[in-house]
């Protein structure tokens, strides 16, 4: 069926572009770009509970965002392509595309991922941005992942408003279109099969004389969850581009409606009556102009902060303790250590190494419960002649153990803060050419 949508967008963008004779700005301020990808993925479970992966695809997507049509309104637009190169035959799972009659024989990917008009005020009092359609979509609270060959994206409506250090936004979502999956959009459902009229995210971003950051985000999938978090982010200025970073947020996740699953969610979620999840997340960084080195500490009270907004969310959470999963159980505590740096002092600055280990040792319900996770992220941007070239190499290892205690837990979860094991190894390889 043609989404209505479209057509609407198309008509306009032409008269738009019918129009620039008058209003270079809509086409000299563009941005053009074309992208082309191959992820290649080998993952195993390390005889735990956990995926088998080993599959090669292909991606490409062209982006188009405008300047200001006579300085107010503007239009953006990208659409995607993607299919597989080769699926091992020992795949379990595929990940960057969705599966057909078998995971070695998954769908191609054909889709647009955004279709979006903006439009603007702007003046003394600030500026003001409000725009409507399918785009990818990034809050604390939530966002559109864009983790595999084509990202995820959302339809819904949205509303900016700046000045003076302070950043005010509203979003209301109703479709949803997966990473891996075709289509404008479905609508959003809980794990029930029912219909969730919208997301609801708001936020501020607010920057105090002080020099101290302050972000506020509410998110609401209504009839269904509720979630909300307020950060604080403050930086000490040393000598020489040298730094100490902190951060301290707390958080909250709550039922909020008869959508909610009470009974649970078989493999997922336990049955609850009520839901009310909290963290801290405190965080201490030193950087250089050339590496850093940091520790975060993440404690979750209440019960499992592990739910999603519906039922095909890939998952955020506003925290250091989001992971490869969540660490992210009734009364676990995470230890993170992290560094990284560039290679400038060999000659070679483009290369880049971002390392993290985090582990935890209880959570609530379980018995021999812990919880540890290494990855290494290598990158390397090309320049010159091959500028737009990108070589990324990411190796994690994710080990979970723990036996339910029968009392609290009677099985154990295989949701994103779940008993499971995933060893990965991937390479991403990305050329970006701007027009």
């Amino acid at each position: 069926m043609r989404n209505p949508l479209n057509g609407y967008l198309a008509g306009l963008a032409g008269c738009l572009l019918a129009g620039t004779a008058g209003a270079a700005g809509f086409v000299d301020d563009s941005v053009t770009t074309l992208r082309y990808s191959q992820f290649y993925w080998k993952e195993n479970n390390g005889d735990g509970v956990g995926p088998t992966r080993n599959e090669w695809v292909q991606g490409a997507q062209f982006s188009f965002s405008s300047g200001w049509y006579r300085d107010w309104l503007g239009l953006d637009y990208s659409y995607g392509l993607a299919d597989d190169l080769n699926v091992g035959g020992n795949a379990t799972s595929i990940s960057n595309l969705e599966p057909d009659d078998s995971v070695q024989s998954p769908h191609g990917l054909a889709k647009p991922l955004e279709a979006y008009l903006r439009g603007r005020l702007a003046g003394d009092a600030g500026e003001l941005v409000l725009g409507g359609g399918k785009k990818i979509r990034r809050f604390a609270q939530y966002h559109d992942d864009t983790s595999r060959i084509l990202p995820a994206s959302t339809r819904g409506f949205d509303l900016d408003y700046r000045v003076k250090g302070l950043l005010l936004r509203y979003s209301r979502i109703d479709q949803f279109t997966p990473r891996n999956e075709n289509g404008w959009g479905d609508d959003l459902t809980n794990f029930r099969g029912e219909r969730i009229d919208a997301l609801h995210l708001g936020a501020l971003d607010w920057r105090l004389p002080t020099g101290t950051r302050l972000l506020a985000e509410y998110a609401e999938a209504e009839d269904y969850l509720r979630a909300a978090s307020l950060k604080l982010e403050h930086s000490l200025e040393l000598s020489e581009g040298r730094a100490l970073d902190f951060h301290a947020t707390h958080g909250m996740q709550q039922d909020a409606g008869s959508r909610f699953e009470q009974e649970g969610v078989r493999g997922l979620y336990q049955a609850e009556t009520r839901h009310d999840a909290r963290y801290l997340d405190l965080s201490a960084k030193y950087r250089t102009p050339n590496y850093y080195a940091g520790l975060t500490w993440n404690r979750v009270r209440g019960d499992d902060f592990d739910r999603l907004f519906f039922s095909k969310d890939h998952g955020t959470w506003n925290s250091s303790a989001k992971l490869f999963y969540y660490f992210g159980l009734e009364d676990e505590e995470m230890f993170k250590l992290v560094g990284g740096g560039n290679f400038s002092a060999l000659g070679l600055p483009q290369l880049r190494l971002d390392l993290h280990y985090a582990f935890s040792d209880h959570a609530a319900g379980y018995e021999g419960f812990s919880r540890r996770e290494f990855q290494s992220l290598l990158q390397y941007g090309f320049d010159g002649l091959f500028k737009g070239l990108s070589l990324v190499w990411l190796h994690n290892e994710f080990h979970t153990k723990g036996t339910p205690d029968g009392v609290q837990r009677t099985f154990a979860s295989r949701g994103p803060a779940g008993i499971l094991t995933h060893n990965a190894e991937r390479v991403y390889l990305n050329y970006v050419y701007r027009f």
